[in-house]
């Protein structure tokens, strides 16, 4: 069984923003992202040993939209702002809901995806201050997430944004 990192995120404040020159960030709009999800997951990951395989349409469907709590504006897409690859995402990252109900709901950090030639540019944190500022404009104040301890710039990109391991009770 694999060993997971579980890491979770008080908010005090309304996270800002940041400013990343070049890059836009948009929802998801249609079934044609799903294609745009694979695309940035697959280049993100392709060097990855962790048995991440490829994933297929209908991989999406089940990971996301066939949850309770798929919100296609809580599915965020970072996008060159212009230029030649300005229909090609550089990353992406989802919000979900861990619990069996609205009531006892948790929002989770899924999947956040930088491919690897946008990473350490600002993508990422541009991506997780966005959801992090939705978690806070949905009353929330608390973020968790996974991430396996094997891929150390992941990990340490968490910490460096105040995630911290999930104490065991």
């Amino acid at each position: 069984m694999a060993t997971i990192d579980q890491l979770t995120k008080t908010l005090s404040d309304r996270p800002t923003i940041p400013d990343v020159d070049g890059i836009v960030v948009r929802n998801y709009n249609s079934d044609s992202d799903i294609q745009l999800w694979i695309d940035v997951r697959q280049r993100t990951f392709a060097r990855e040993k962790l048995g991440v395989r490829s994933w297929t349409s209908e991989d999406f469907r089940v990971e996301f939209l066939d949850k309770w709590w798929w919100n296609p504006q809580a599915v965020w897409f970072a996008l060159p702002a212009m230029g030649v690859h300005n229909d090609q995402a550089v990353g992406a990252i989802a919000l979900a809901m861990r619990g069996s109900s609205h009531a006892n709901a948790k929002p989770v950090v899924h999947w956040l995806a930088v491919v690897p030639r946008w990473q350490r540019s600002g993508v990422g944190r541009l991506l997780l201050a966005t959801l992090e500022a939705a978690v806070w404009d949905l009353g929330l104040r608390q973020i968790w997430l996974e991430t396996h301890p094997a891929w150390k710039s992941a990990a340490t990109f968490y910490h460096a944004h105040s995630y911290r391991p999930v104490a065991n009770t």
